[in-house]
């Protein structure tokens, strides 16, 4: 578990395993209540990280089954309550760890501790792909979201027809492009990029035209 960000109100580490999946702990530095943010495979260093705090919530971004391998594991040792989009929950409504769902629809907040948590819903790689926003936590701060696979350094998540590609792009611009410009964009595989940049990275790509049977792994440049 690596340290990513340590605030005032919270500090948020990051895990990777799995097909290179970023999974996240986020913690109140007061009371030590925390959130964990999707559940790849073999989350042993995970759940150490999260075994040292006491977690309220366990957030899932997706229900692509990369970020779903540890969810038995994970919601076995932890027995917290689970918020997953609508749309995406069917990929886990059979498992006894899904249990007293978190409302995860658009704009809900979730209170842990001193953790104030936005859900947004960004269809476009999955039908309930779900972003989670954390403001700043002092006034000097960045907001962080929590991207999933909707949004890359480099561009969209992969999506699966052209009319999917015209949802997460609609999902990245109207939704994630109107966060504060400095906001940290922390993805669910590889590096970090900020709302300014990815802003930039699109507006190249809106202004070149686009073939209308465009999908599946694209790039913004």
């Amino acid at each position: 578990m690596t340290i990513e960000y340590r605030g005032d109100l919270w500090t948020i580490g990051r895990w990777v395993s799995g097909f290179y999946n970023n999974a996240y702990l986020v913690t109140c530095n007061s009371t030590k209540k925390s959130v964990i943010i999707d559940t790849p495979d073999k989350p042993r260093e995970l759940i150490a990280a999260a075994a040292q705090t006491d977690v309220q919530a366990i957030l899932i971004t997706h229900n692509h089954w990369d970020h779903l391998e540890g969810f038995d594991v994970v919601t076995d040792r932890f027995q917290a309550p689970v918020g997953i989009g609508a749309n995406d929950a069917d990929a886990i409504a059979d498992k006894d760890g899904y249990r007293n769902p978190i409302d995860v629809s658009q704009n809900n907040i979730l209170q842990v501790g001193d953790i104030s948590i936005r859900c947004i819903e960004t269809p476009g790689h999955t039908a309930g792909s779900t972003c989670y926003l954390l403001p700043g936590d002092n006034p000097g701060s960045s907001p962080h979201v929590f991207s999933g696979d909707t949004l890359f350094p480099g561009g969209p998540g992969k999506t699966g027809s052209p009319e999917a590609l015209n949802q997460i792009i609609a999902s990245i611009t109207s939704q994630l492009h109107k966060l504060p410009a400095d906001t940290v964009v922390m993805p669910g595989h590889g590096d970090f990029t900020t709302i300014e940049q990815s802003a930039e990275e699109y507006a190249v790509f809106a202004a070149k035209p686009r073939d209308p049977g465009l999908f599946g792994d694209v790039a913004w440049q």
